[in-house]
């Protein structure tokens, strides 16, 4: 790969992340029902179930006081909720409540409607081959990270 071809790489995800992250539906100051925090620790606990801080800590790379502040909210907004350990251990999870699933659907309806507008004029293919080389370039970041993010497919 080209110095030219990873210039362009850095530039063109850090404005993806930066136009995702404005896009409506994708935050409460945009129309959306979930900030982004929000919206990522509930997709988490809906796809890894009840985690712990802990578990939080070592699948997003945040720091505990980080992850402490972001669950307190969704628990305030009862979009999630303490529970016991399914399996035993001592320390609390977290799980995702109804209210929070209904959001976190409507988020994800409004985020996925967004991204098929933006990409209504590329074919089934390219929006394949986008997902595919995007899910790569994430699989591969969580390999060097040693950080990985639960997927229903894996």
């Amino acid at each position: 790969m080209t110095d030219q071809a990873v210039d362009a790489i850095e530039l063109e995800a850090m404005l993806f992340a930066r136009h995702l992250s404005a896009m409506p539906g994708r935050s409460r100051r945009r129309g959306g029902v979930l900030d982004q925090s929000a919206y990522t620790l509930l997709s988490l606990l809906e796809a890894a179930g009840p985690l712990s801080i802990p578990d939080l800590v070592a699948i997003t790379g945040l720091d505990t006081s980080t992850l402490n502040r972001q669950t307190g909210a969704i628990v305030r907004d009862g979009r999630a909720e303490r529970i016991a350990d399914p399996d035993g251990g001592l320390a609390r999870k977290f799980r995702l409540t109804r209210s929070g699933r209904a959001a976190l659907d409507e988020e994800r309806t409004a985020s996925r409607a967004n991204l098929a507008a933006l990409t209504a004029e590329w074919t089934d293919g390219e929006r394949t081959a986008f997902a595919d080389l995007l899910g790569r370039l994430n699989r591969t970041i969580e390999t060097r990270s040693g950080r990985s993010w639960p997927r229903a497919d894996d």
